[in-house]
Order: structure tokens, then sequence, then C-alpha cells
């Protein structure tokens, strides 16, 4: 059993280390919207197909409100990139958590046998 925690403990550093790696990051989603003007003599108010965009927006809900960000169509593949590190972090997160839970769970019936060894 000491043994799987070595293992596991070096499983965990090894991802630890892979986060360090990950770039800038953000939590959200790119929306892709089509906006009527202000101007109300324009052909947009009377007919959807004419709307303006496509606008590109990065959205993301902070402390419950959402917040929104107009990208630029250049900075698109840049700001795609900072969500997919964000979806990585978090996935990497949970795999800390996971080994972690299991190192728990290995120390707890280490715990136990040796209680079981006492109480004998």
């Amino acid at each position: 059993m000491e043994n799987n925690i070595k293992k596991l403990e070096e499983e965990f550093e090894k991802v630890k280390n892979e986060i360090i790696n990950i770039g800038y990051l953000k939590k959200g989603s790119i929306v892709k919207c089509y906006q009527t003007c202000g101007t109300a003599s324009c052909k947009c108010h009377k007919d959807k197909q004419f709307r303006h965009g496509p606008y590109l927006w990065l959205t993301s809900k902070n402390n419950g409100k959402t917040k929104s960000i107009l990208i630029p169509e250049q900075l698109l593949p840049e700001v795609k990139s900072y969500i997919e590190n964000f979806n990585l972090l978090k996935s990497k997160v949970a795999v800390l958590e996971e080994i972690s839970e299991k190192i728990i769970k290995i120390k707890i019936e280490i715990l136990r046998k040796e209680l079981k060894k006492r109480k004998n």
C-alpha cells in the first residue's frame, strides 16, 4: 500500500508540473450574434436576414451575472485557446482531486489495519 501511495504521489507531481505549462486562460464561450442597429429606418429592423454581424462575443458568468466582451475576428483563435486552456486546467485539477481521493482511501485503510493490530 505504501508503494501505491508513492506511485500516486509521483502521478500527482507529474500532473502538477503539466499545469505549470498552461498559458493564459479564460472561462467562457464564444457566441456569434447578429444585431439590429439604432437607426429605425435601417432594413435590419424589418427583416432578420439584414441584421448586422456576425459579432463574436466572449461570454462568461461572474457572481451570477453574464459578462460579455466583443472579440475582434483577428483575436478569435487566441481567445479560443484561452478557453481551451481553462478547460484543460479544470480537467487537470479533476485528475489531482481523483489522485488525492485515492491517497486518502489508502491512508484510511492503512490506519484501520494499524488500529486493528493494536487491538489484537
